[in-house]
């Protein structure tokens, strides 16, 4: 049997949308403190480590008041404020970022009582928000575990435990395990929030089921075969018919719609990441020629294969 793990279409999807993830800091704040995060293209998440704080999400009239070992996260970049109490000043995201990255953290006292500070592990999502893909259209703009809930997880605890040791303490290697542990972090909040609300991550439901998970693990998979509905639809067992009913519910488009967008995506990555011949990169996307394959991809994109590749 070939192996799982090279037939992952979320690795895939990762992977095409370019995540990445990093951890800016694990601080102390003494109060009183304040952050305003600006809306932006990235995601950002929080994580009460130790102490309480307040959140306030924008166009809510109501702050949250956030207890130790709660997590947010804003996968779209949504504005918010953090704060130690709702009447604190406050002072940008960036600016705070800046100071703690360059070793002065405003908001840290020497001479003060426990109660009084809260550790905060924050840092940040990106993706090329720019690609045409059901994962990126169901991210939430907010998730909310609360530490009641995380105590039930023990793995998340564990992520989030060597995460913060390794931004307060960095040791050799310290810079690429974080990064990577935050990548793992936003995969596994994903994964709680579908199981929380598997009605607004259709495309992370859609894996998990028998039929139609089997199916995108075949497309992100197995790149050398010219996949069609029909040929899925047979290699998954079901009927045609059946099969691009039940994609289409839980993925949220057509199959065929599905494997017109994937291809012309995989291939501006080919465009913009290798040196493959024209030629190559059309057979990859199913074209047997240049100039059919350059036709589909200036009308998908608005723009030929060769200014994308003139431009990587």
């Amino acid at each position: 049997m070939e192996d799982e793990r090279n037939m992952d279409a979320l690795a895939d999807v990762l992977k095409t949308i370019r995540l990445s993830a990093n951890t800016y800091f694990c601080e102390d704040f003494t109060s009183p403190w304040g952050m305003d995060i600006s809306s932006t293209g990235s995601g950002s998440f929080h994580v009460v480590v130790n102490g309480t704080c307040w959140l306030k999400l924008e166009n809510e009239d109501s702050p949250i008041c956030l207890e130790e070992g709660d997590i947010v996260a804003f996968p779209t970049g949504g504005a918010h404020w953090l704060s130690d109490s709702p009447v604190s000043a406050r002072l940008p995201a960036s600016a705070v970022v800046e100071g703690v990255l360059h070793g002065v953290n405003p908001f840290h006292s020497e001479n003060t009582q426990l109660e009084d500070t809260t550790r905060l592990l924050c840092g940040s999502f990106s993706y090329d928000s720019s690609i045409n893909h059901p994962f990126l259209k169901d991210l939430p703009c907010f998730i909310h575990i609360k530490a009641s809930d995380a105590m039930e997880m023990g793995w998340l605890r564990s992520v989030i435990s060597v995460l913060a040791n390794e931004s307060r303490h960095p040791s050799p290697g310290s810079t690429v395990m974080v990064d990577r542990l935050t990548e793992v972090l936003f995969i596994q909040l994903m994964r709680v929030h579908t199981n929380k609300a598997p009605e607004t991550m259709r495309y992370m439901s859609a894996l998990d089921d028998p039929k139609v998970g089997a199916a995108l693990n075949l497309i992100h998979g197995k790149t050398d075969v010219s996949w069609t509905v029909e040929r899925l639809a047979e290699a998954v067992s079901i009927s045609r018919t059946a099969f691009t009913e039940k994609f289409s519910k839980l993925v949220g488009v057509p199959p065929k719609t599905y494997l017109l967008n994937w291809g012309m995506q995989k291939a501006k990555e080919l465009l913009e990441t290798t040196t493959k011949p024209m030629i190559e990169v059309a057979e990859a996307t199913g074209y047997s020629s240049e100039a059919a394959f350059s036709k589909a991809f200036k009308q998908f994109f608005n723009v030929t294969p060769g200014r994308v590749r003139r431009n990587k």
